[in-house]
């Protein structure tokens, strides 16, 4: 993973950290945590396995999108975020837009440049 942001604010947590640190937050306070936030590199990320997780990480996924933020992340490929159930039920819809969105933001990350 490497990419310049120089000059740049840029967020930069281990996965698990940060699905823990959501948890305590709520996703109406989300636009205020990513606040002058340039970029996002995140470490060793994992499945999600529970859907309240899921659907708070789907927020987070809006919201970075919402201001163009670039990813750069290790682990498992953002089309594994989500288990197979959570792809194929009653969120589906929302999964899906999170998944090209985060894919997204990853694909700028990578290139630096805005999607």
């Amino acid at each position: 993973m490497h990419a310049e942001f120089d000059g740049q604010t840029v967020a930069v947590d281990d996965f698990g950290t940060l699905v823990h640190h959501l948890a305590g937050v709520h996703p109406s306070r989300y636009r205020q945590l990513i606040s002058g936030i340039e970029a996002v590199v995140w470490r060793d990320v994992e499945t999600i396995t529970e859907q309240a997780v899921a659907l708070r990480f789907v927020v987070l996924a809006d919201r970075l999108y919402d201001k163009d933020v670039p990813i750069l992340a290790s682990g498992v490929p953002f089309d594994k975020l989500f288990t197979e159930e959570m792809m194929t039920g009653g969120y589906m819809k929302k999964y899906f837009r999170a998944v090209s969105r985060l894919t997204a933001l990853a694909r700028e990350g990578q290139n630096h440049e805005p999607a």
